[in-house]
């Protein structure tokens, strides 16, 4: 029997599942928190919490799943950083998962497009649909876009903090969805184990979509400028 421990810092978000089973994923138990509280100090409690809730102990944890980006730089390091110290100290298999994949399968939509806030006015966006399985697949790699460049897709709900920039609408579907966003993590992490595909310990580390993050506003007013010159 495998258990898993999910953990997701991405976005405004902070959230953690466990599932005792993954043979049973319907039975779970999670904490989140919308709170502007920084995930480095939430997320560790909330894990032992979590695992009180179910009557687990550290040692029962098999599988550690993790929200890898793209997102907020210290959310998604924090994430990172959490689950490969729990790797080794619960000898336990860490597994990257996309915050975007994994929002889409908490929506449980058939057919999603997330979208996220990137700030600086960017997007992360990526589209999904459901097979008649309920198997979630990609459509589309998860991207960066300007705000003024992006364009739904035909037949696409929205969903995301950067879907209700374009429609109040969306809050119905992303409040819900975020609520299991840790749960959409530990799904999408059980159907990569089932596939072996699982992350060395010593290789965990964030997925980057933008890669200008570090730069100051000065220089990326420059870099614009240089684009647009060509």
């Amino acid at each position: 029997m495998h258990s898993l421990l999910a953990i997701e810092c991405s976005s405004h978000v902070n959230a953690v599942a466990y599932i005792a089973d993954i043979d049973r994923p319907e039975v779970w138990v999670g904490e989140m928190s919308r709170e502007d509280v920084k995930a480095s100090a939430w997320c560790l409690p909330a894990i032992e919490r979590v695992l009180a809730k179910a009557g687990a102990r550290k040692t029962d944890v098999n599988l550690v799943a993790f929200g890898a980006g793209p997102g907020s730089f210290t959310g998604v390091r924090t994430a990172c950083a959490t689950a490969q110290a729990l790797a080794y100290a619960w000898h336990a298999a860490p597994i990257a998962v996309d915050c975007l994949e994994a929002l889409a399968e908490a929506s449980g939509l058939d057919r999603v497009e997330v979208v996220l806030d990137a700030r600086m006015k960017e997007l992360y966006v990526a589209s999904f649909a459901r097979s008649a399985d309920g198997v979630l697949a990609r459509l589309s790699a998860t991207t960066l876009v300007s705000t003024g460049a992006f364009a739904p897709g035909d037949g696409s709900v929205l969903v995301g903090s950067g879907a209700l920039l374009f429609s109040s609408a969306s809050a119905q579907i992303t409040i819900p969805a975020e609520n299991r966003w840790a749960y959409g993590v530990a799904r999408v992490a059980m159907c990569k184990f089932a596939k072996g595909d699982v992350t060395d310990p010593r290789y965990v580390e964030p997925i980057y979509v933008r890669n200008n993050v570090a730069q100051t506003e000065a220089q990326r007013a420059a870099n614009a400028l240089i684009g647009d010159r060509l």
